[in-house]
């Protein structure tokens, strides 16, 4: 039986720097689009991120859009109403705009009436040349989005509130700014809050060890399982009552 879908009601996220965008709405904006076709081009990006045998992908923006589409609207947002967010600088001129988040002010939501009349009398997401595109993060049910087949042999999986895989990625030209670590944290905080997830894992490439860093940063221990099964990748994992801290 398919996954009943879980309807879409707009929001944003916003930190201190940065305002994180959901792909079912980022999808509408060229900039980010050309931003992502980018990245998955970059030769240095894929083979830290997904290692050196993933290769780099030449995307034009139809088929950027249909990828966006295909692999995290339908597969990740419909099914269990999470996935990427696209992330950005924040403009200007979005002070005290949002609700906190767990009670931390550092990390607000935008939704609702205040979403509609913040593109309504700002135009923030019809003029996107005020956004500065960094990269993007997100969380999505590893067990339907990203993990192996599982066989006779493995053991049971968890719930899937305990099986939400994070995930992120920022252009090259941004590695060393704290990026990933504050998005990363503003996206399980939401995914907390709004979707009541329990615990959070994580796959790196062996070779990557400035993302393993990012990881242990934000309290992530090595897990011990085989989930993705390649002697080339390292799984990690963190459980909800440790204290978020962007």
């Amino acid at each position: 039986m398919a996954e009943p879908q879980i309807p879409f009601h707009p929001f944003l996220l916003l930190t201190e720097r940065f305002i994180l965008i959901p792909t079912p709405i980022a999808i509408t904006i060229p900039p980010y689009r050309a931003l992502y076709a980018s990245l998955h081009a970059d030769p240095t990006f894929c083979g830290m991120g997904f290692g050196p045998d993933f290769g780099t992908r030449a995307w034009n923006d139809d088929e950027t859009r249909d990828v966006i589409h295909t692999r995290d609207i339908v597969r990740c947002w419909q099914p269990r109403g999470m996935g990427d967010f696209a992330v950005g600088f924040r403009p200007t001129g979005l002070d005290g705009v949002g609700q906190p988040l767990n009670e931390n002010p550092q990390i607000r939501i935008v939704q609702g009436d205040e979403y509609a009349r913040l593109v309504r009398e700002n135009q923030l997401l019809l003029y996107q040349d005020r956004i500065q595109w960094a990269g993007y993060a997100g969380v999505r049910d590893a067990t339907t989005s990203s993990m192996p087949e599982r066989t006779a042999d493995d053991l049971p999986l968890p719930s899937w509130k305990e099986m939400v895989e994070l995930r992120y990625g920022v252009a090259p030209e941004w590695w060393g700014k704290g990026i990933a670590r504050v998005a990363a944290e503003a996206v399980m905080q939401w995914a907390v809050s709004e979707r009541g997830v329990t615990r959070f894992i994580a796959e790196t490439e062996r070779e990557n060890v400035r993302s393993g860093r990012v990881l242990e940063k934000m309290g992530f221990t090595l897990s011990g399982t085989e989930y993705w099964k390649e002697p080339a990748e390292v799984e990690w994992e963190r459980r909800v009552d440790q204290v978020v801290r962007p």
